[in-house]
């Protein structure tokens, strides 16, 4: 018991150094179209970040009812893109878009070439991809030929068309290794969960103040990959349906980041590049090299002890192997995926590793 007390207290420990050290700014460019501007949603992210002791920077650029293929050729979203200096560029399709096969399948080209413009403007940003939802009543569409024999009348449900969106979303993200935010699995749950909180407006369409409240809490959550249950700003909602919009972010989300590609395509980035975590590969006591790792981590502590315990956790603060080591010593990374780990010494400012 004593040395499962010692672990929650190491993990509890690492992800308050995560915050300390941690990037806490984030830059961030927007391109969609209403559903990305109503009720200034990245203002609403930005107030949410504040309330934690963080920041957010944007620039949006939202045309009511663009397509990706619009923003691939619109002069001001390209522009924007150009600027530089973004940590990430986030990327939404018209409302209706991902919902049909049809446009789903030009949608995927125009993610392909938007992602190759950000990339080689921003060699630190990472493409991010704006999940949707469905539309309230559901919808029904005509299924033409190809893709049906004979002209076809698909009706859908909320929840089937929301998850055709949400899948649709994933295969773009997929892609272009890029992650996404999916506001509408957070929708989805908040619905079955909360009913009484009322996500659209009147058009059953477009978000209401709780819905872009909810994309907001749940952009915080892939930008900063934090808990959302520790915001403090409710935009002026109850304090009932604030706190359950935010455990519906966790729910969905935060305990689910890597399901949404969030951490898996770091490795992607230059070296030079700041994600999360410790941006040092040393400290007075200790250095780690390289790091990058592919297999086998170096390790060399300064100190005058014969032993120094180490430990490796995951970005979400999971203690994932426990050692103790010599003043030189190798860890094989050979067992571990791709992605960033933090390592801690006892008493020492922990540091991050990129696997490759």
């Amino acid at each position: 018991m004593r040395n499962i007390n010692k672990k929650s207290v190491l993990g509890i420990f690492i992800l308050c150094s995560i915050t300390l050290f941690g990037q806490q700014t984030k830059r961030v460019l927007f391109l969609g179209n209403s559903y990305t501007y109503a009720n200034n949603m990245p203002q609403l992210l930005a107030d949410i970040a504040n309330s934690t002791g963080k920041m957010v920077v944007f620039d949006i650029h939202a045309p009511g009812g663009y397509y990706l293929g619009q923003h691939l050729t619109n002069p001001t979203s390209l522009a924007k893109i150009a600027s530089g200096n973004w940590d990430n560029v986030v990327l939404q399709d018209q409302s209706m878009a991902l919902a049909y096969p049809s446009t789903y399948m030009y949608g995927i080209s125009y993610s392909v070439k938007l992602d190759s413009i950000i990339k080689v403007h921003n060699l630190c940003a990472q493409t991010m991809f704006y999940s949707t939802w469905g539309r309230k009543p559901g919808d029904a569409y005509v299924c033409t030929p190809p893709e049906c024999p004979v002209d076809t009348v698909i009706t859908r449900t909320y929840y089937e068309m929301d998850s055709t969106i949400t899948s649709h979303y994933k295969v773009f993200a997929d892609s272009v290794k890029a992650s996404m935010t999916p506001v509408g699995a957070s929708w989805r749950y908040i619905r079955q969960n909360y009913p009484s909180i009322e996500l659209f407006q009147t058009d059953d369409s477009h978000p209401s103040l709780a819905g872009s409240y909810a994309a907001a809490c749940c952009f915080y959550t892939t930008l900063f990959r934090s808990d959302p249950t520790l915001i403090t700003f409710n935009s002026g909602l109850s304090i009932t349906d604030a706190a359950n919009i935010k455990y519906a972010v966790k729910q969905t989300v935060y305990d689910h980041l890597s399901d949404w590609n969030v951490g898996p395509y770091d490795y992607l980035l230059d070296d030079s590049c700041s994600v999360l975590g410790v941006d040092k590969d040393s400290t007075e006591y200790w250095s780690v090299f390289p790091n990058p790792v592919t297999d086998v981590l170096h390790v060399k502590f300064s100190g005058n002890n014969a032993t120094n315990k180490l430990y490796i956790y995951t970005m979400l603060g999971v203690l994932i192997k426990e050692m103790e080591l010599e003043q030189k010593a190798t860890i094989s990374f050979d067992e571990f995926s791709s992605g960033l780990y933090i390592i801690k010494s006892d008493g020492e400012q922990p540091v991050k590793v990129l696997k490759k």
